[in-house]
C-alpha cells in the first residue's frame, strides 16, 4: 500500500472513479496553500467556491474528506486534484507541525478528550415536572384528543356498543361523555368478558406490542398465535377494528403519521384493563424452601443504598471517566463520530481497506464505568456491587440528584426534595425512571458478562449513539409491558414467560423500531455473537442466548434491586419469578405501592443525614 513517499497516480485510480480523476487535472492550478503534517496533506482548492480539503496518506490506505458536497462514489475532483498535486510537485507543499494526537498500541491516532463539564438543566427532572396527578391528567388529556379524532357517528356507535346514553350534538360534548366512561375499570371488565376468544386474544396482544401504532400485521399475528389461530377473519385488523367499536382500543387513524397507523390501545385505558395474562401463562407452584436458591424482594437496601452512594458524592466530589479519545479517522468516516470503538478492530479495518465499505460492520462496546477506578472501589461495598454502583450513579443522574457531567455534583434543591420522600415513595421515583432512563442498559451489563457483541454499520450515518439508546429503551419497555401484563404475588415459570416473550420480542436489532421496515433491508444495528453473526429469529437456542439473557438480567437486576421480583433460581439459572407492584408502577395505577408482603416490618428508617458518619480516614455506613 502506498506511502505520501511512494505514492503514484496509479494508485489513485481506486479511491477516485475515472470522470473524477480526470476532471481533477484540471484543478491542480487552483489548488492552494498546501501543507504536509506527518502522512497528512491540507489544501484549499477553488472551484465554484473555496473548498476545504484533507488527506490522509498510510499504508492502510488513502482516506480524504472535502467540504464540498460531492457524493456519487470514490473521491471528488477537487481530493484528486490536491493528490496529483503532491505527486508531480511535493516541494510546493509547506512542512506544518504534527497534530495535537497520540498513537496508542493499535496504531491509531486519536485526540484525548475530557469528560463534558457540569450543567445545571433548564428543566426540572421528571418526576418533579410530572408526578403521578400530572401523568394521570396527560394520558386523560391524550385520551380525549385522540378521541377528537374519531369521527362523531363512531363515537356514538361505541357508546351504543357499550350501552352508554349520550346527550347532545356537539362533538365536543360526546368526546368529554365518551372520554369519562372509556377506561372506568369495571366497564372494561365487563367488556372484555363478552369478548370470544379471538378478540380476547387480540386485545391481550395490542396491549403487549405497545401503542406506537406501528404494529406490523405479522407482528401482531405471530403473537396472537401464541394462543392460537385465528379463523374467524381473513384479515386480522378486522379484530382490531371491533376492538374499535367497543372502545377497547382506537383506530390508528387518529395518530398524527405519513403513513397509515395501527390500531393500539391508549395507555389510559389500558392501565384499567384487569391483569391480561392472568390464566394465560400459567401460574407456577411456590417454590419450596429446600430447592434451589430463592431470593425474595425487599426495596429498602437498595433505597438506602441510592441514598448512601448521593451522599458520599456529595461528601467526596469526584471527576468522571473521561471518555474515549476520539480517533483521527473520524474526521474521514463521519459514521465514527461519537460513538465509542474497538481500537484493535478500527486499525483492522482500515488496513483491510474494509472500513469504507457498505458491507462492514463494528462493534458498540458498552461503555466504561461512569466513575473513575477509586470511586468505585471506595463506593462499590456501599451499592453492593461494581455494576449495582453504575446502575445507582445513573438512575441518581436521571433522577437529577446529581447534575450530568464532571465533577460529579449534586443538584441541592432536586436533592432535598428527595430525601423528604418515604422510602417506598422514594422507590416508587426510581423504579419511574428506570422505566424511561436513556442512560443506561441491562444490555451492557449483559454484554460485559458474555462474549455476544452490539453490532452496527457505521455507513448508516443516521444512527446516532441517542438513536441507540432510545431503541434500547423500547426493548426495555416491551419486557416491561409483558412482566407488568402478569397478576401480582404469583409465580411465573421463566421458560412459559419465554413461549410468549420469543413472539412479543422476536428479533434484537434496530429493524424493530424502523418504520415500515421489511426484511429485505439491513437494520443499522443488531446483536450477535463475536464473530458478528446475527441470530436466527426461528432458532429458539439463538433467542435464549440474546433476547433470553436480556430478559433475565432485567428481572434479576433492576427489577430485583427495586423490590419489585422475587427470583427463584437452580444450578445458577433463573427459572421462575414472582413481581409485587410492577403493574402498579409501570401502568401509574398506584402512586406508591406497598411493599412485598414477604418483607418483614417496617424496622425504623435510619434518616439519610445520619446513615454515614465520617471522619478524616474513616467512612461508616449504618447497616
Amino acid at each position: 500500500m502506498p506511502t505520501l513517499e511512494t505514492l503514484t497516480k496509479a494508485d489513485l485510480k481506486g479511491p477516485l472513479k475515472s470522470k473524477s480523476l480526470n476532471r481533477a487535472r484540471g484543478y491542480i492550478h487552483q489548488v492552494l496553500n498546501p501543507a504536509r503534517s506527518g502522512h497528512t496533506l491540507t489544501a484549499q482548492v477553488r472551484g465554484s467556491r473555496l473548498y476545504e480539503v484533507e488527506i490522509d496518506v498510510e499504508p492502510g490506505g488513502i482516506s480524504a474528506i472535502c467540504s464540498c458536497p460531492y457524493n456519487w462514489g470514490g473521491y471528488c475532483k477537487h481530493i484528486g486534484a490536491v493528490l496529483l498535486k503532491w505527486i508531480q510537485s511535493p516541494g510546493d507543499f509547506a512542512v506544518a507541525g504534527a497534530a495535537t494526537t497520540t498513537s496508542n498500541e493499535y496504531s491509531i491516532d486519536v485526540t484525548p478528550v475530557e469528560p463534558p463539564p457540569t450543567q445545571r438543566l433548564e428543566q426540572p427532572p421528571f418526576w418533579l415536572a410530572f408526578p403521578f396527578t400530572e401523568r394521570l391528567r396527560a394520558d386523560e388529556e391524550q385520551l380525549r384528543q385522540w378521541l377528537n379524532g374519531v369521527r362523531l357517528q363512531d363515537l356514538r356507535l361505541m357508546a351504543k356498543q357499550r350501552g352508554w346514553k349520550v346527550k347532545g350534538t356537539r362533538k365536543a360534548d360526546i368526546v368529554r361523555q365518551v372520554s369519562e366512561r372509556i377506561a372506568d375499570p369495571r366497564g372494561l371488565l365487563q367488556a372484555i368478558r363478552d369478548l370470544d376468544d379471538e378478540h380476547r386474544q387480540v386485545l391481550r396482544a395490542l396491549v403487549l406490542l405497545g401503542a406506537s401504532g406501528k404494529i406490523r400485521t405479522e407482528e401482531l399475528e405471530n403473537v396472537v398465535g401464541v394462543w392460537g389461530k385465528i379463523e374467524s377473519y381473513q384479515d386480522i385488523f378486522t379484530h382490531t377494528q371491533r376492538l374499535c367499536e367497543l372502545g377497547l382500543a382506537l383506530p390508528g387513524s387518529v395518530l398524527e403519521g405519513y403513513h397509515n397507523q395501527s390500531d393500539f390501545v391508549p395507555r389510559a385505558i389500558a392501565r384499567a384493563l384487569p391483569p391480561l395474562l392472568k390464566n394465560v401463562i400459567p401460574t407456577a407452584s411456590h417454590p419450596q424452601s429446600d430447592v434451589g436458591d430463592m431470593r425474595l424482594a425487599d426495596p429498602r437496601p437498595f433505597v438506602r443504598a441510592v441514598n448512601q452512594v448521593a451522599l458520599l458524592l456529595e461528601q467526596y466530589p469526584t471527576p468522571l471517566r473521561p471518555p474515549m479519545p476520539r480517533p483521527r479517522m473520524e474526521r474521514f468516516y463521519p459514521g465514527l463520530k461519537g460513538w465509542d470503538y474497538d481500537p484493535r478492530e478500527l486499525a483492522q479495518a482500515k488496513s483491510s481497506g474494509k472500513l469504507a465499505s457498505y458491507d462492514t460492520a463494528i462493534t458498540v462496546p458498552p461503555p466504561a464505568r461512569s466513575l473513575p477506578d477509586e470511586t468505585i472501589e471506595r463506593l462499590s461495598p456501599v451499592a453492593g456491587d461494581e455494576a449495582r454502583l453504575e446502575f445507582i450513579y445513573s438512575l441518581l443522574v436521571a433522577v437529577g440528584v446529581l447534575q450530568p457531567g464532571s465533577p460529579v455534583t449534586i443538584w441541592s434543591e432536586v436533592k432535598e426534595q428527595f430525601l423528604r420522600q418515604s422510602e417506598l415513595a422514594q422507590r416508587a421515583i426510581l423504579a419511574q425512571i428506570y422505566f424511561r432512563m436513556l442512560n443506561w442498559s441491562a444490555l451492557w451489563e449483559m454484554l460485559r458478562e458474555s462474549d455476544l457483541r452490539l453490532w452496527r454499520f457505521h455507513t448508516h450515518q443516521y444512527l446516532k449513539p441517542n438513536n441507540l439508546h432510545t431503541d434500547l429503551v423500547f426493548f426495555r419497555q416491551a419486557v416491561l409491558r409483558s412482566l407488568a401484563s402478569l397478576p401480582d404475588g404469583e409465580w411465573v415459570a421463566i421458560k412459559d414467560l419465554f413461549r410468549l416473550m420469543r413472539a412479543v420480542c422476536p428479533r434484537f436489532d434496530h429493524s424493530v423500531w424502523q418504520n415500515y421496515w421489511q426484511p429485505s433491508l439491513r437494520p443499522s444495528w443488531f446483536l450477535g455473537s463475536k464473530s458478528g453473526l446475527s441470530p436466527d429469529p426461528k432458532n429458539a437456542n439463538d433467542w435464549e442466548l440474546f433476547q433470553g439473557r436480556f430478559i433475565r438480567q432485567i428481572i434479576t437486576g433492576p427489577l430485583h434491586w427495586l423490590g419489585l421480583a422475587d427470583l427463584c433460581f437452580a444450578d445458577g439459572v433463573l427459572t421462575a419469578a414472582r413481581f409485587h407492584g410492577l403493574a402498579d408502577l409501570y401502568w401509574d395505577r398506584i402512586e406508591i405501592p406497598d411493599a412485598p408482603p414477604t418483607v418483614a416490618a417496617q424496622a425504623s428508617p435510619v434518616p439519610p443525614e445520619e446513615a454515614i458518619d465520617t471522619d478524616s480516614h474513616t467512612i461508616t455506613v449504618v447497616p
